[in-house]
């Protein structure tokens, strides 16, 4: 397979459009903080027409987040694109996007692109029609109430050209090995419900001989187990290098008594897989957020715990 298409590094200065694929913010304030926290990185926040528009669950119409998410990646004077929030309705907006201008970015050169959660379909949909590099980081209400970690991780990611490694979560570095082995290959994933409601549409990845990551929040184990199934009974993971599972944040079990485990459900359904799989890097929900580039090769030491992105996403 063909390299991806690696955007330039962002540089202090740098103008960040801001996008709301899924929901709206839930106030006002945690937008006001984001943007602080943008320009305290040295960014120019550029909101687009409609970031801040609500419309119940959704941060406007459908037509709407999807073109303000074209016109922010086709702007010459946007150099990057961060997502205001996850939430819900990426899906609505892949299925709203128009498909001519998308195209027609395969014209343009590359620019990050950046957010996690629901946003996991955005970057399927640019990496399926673009070939692009994009980050599965922190977004715009994430930000404002940012770690020390997540900062640098941001940095180190989007800033810099050198390889790095994810670091484990300072409060609690345990890092689990659930099945051992090394193994190397191109970054894919995103949050495991969208990667199990991606399976049949036209963007959802190739997994065959990529290092996968999922994480997921606010689930019960049993929720995590039918996700996962779904992915496996389709023969989607079969063929990976290897499995990152990140931090599944607050995803123990929602009721008293003798409950489904998430580890066993994750031994369970992973183990006969045969490849490396390592446990608990900050990827995901949690306080402290990695930003990882999707698409880049990466090694996995499952044995080892460690993560290493062996080729910059950027330039």
């Amino acid at each position: 397979m063909a390299d991806r298409q690696r955007p330039p590094r962002l540089r202090p200065g740098a103008r960040l459009g801001i996008v709301a694929p899924s929901s709206p913010a839930p106030e006002p304030s945690s937008t006001a903080r984001g943007i602080a926290a943008l320009a305290r990185l040295g960014f120019e926040p550029v909101a687009a027409p409609n970031a801040e528009a609500a419309d119940g669950h959704l941060a406007g119409p459908d037509a709407a987040r999807a073109g303000d998410l074209l016109l922010m990646l086709e702007r010459d004077d946007i150099d990057g694109v961060i997502c205001l929030r996850g939430g819900m309705g990426a899906i609505r907006t892949a299925m709203a996007v128009d498909g001519r201008r998308l195209a027609a970015l395969r014209e343009r050169p590359p620019k990050p692109f950046i957010g996690f959660s629901d946003i996991t379909v955005p970057h399927a949909v640019l990496g399926r029609a673009l070939d692009w590099v994009t980050f599965y980081g922190p977004m715009v209400t994430t930000l404002g109430r940012a770690t020390p970690y997540t900062l640098e991780a941001f940095r180190r990611a989007l800033m810099a050209t050198d390889p790095f490694e994810i670091d484990p979560d300072p409060d609690d570095p345990y890092v689990g090995t659930m099945a051992p082995g090394v193994a190397e290959g191109e970054l894919a994933g995103g949050c495991l419900s969208l990667l199990a409601t991606l399976v049949g549409t036209p963007w959802e990845p190739d997994y065959r001989g990529k290092v996968v990551f999922f994480e997921d929040v606010d689930e019960d184990p049993a929720t995590i187990e039918r996700d996962l199934a779904q992915l496996l009974a389709a023969g989607r993971l079969q063929s990976c290098a290897g499995i990152l599972v990140g931090e599944h944040h607050n995803c123990g079990p929602k009721e008293p008594g003798p409950m489904l485990g998430l580890e066993r459900v994750l031994t369970d359904l992973l183990h006969p897989l045969g490849v490396p799989v390592l446990y608990h890097l900050p990827i995901g929900h949690g306080r402290h957020i990695a930003t990882l580039p999707i698409g880049v090769p990466v090694r996995l030491d499952a044995s080892g715990g460690r993560l290493q992105v062996l080729e910059s996403g950027v330039r």
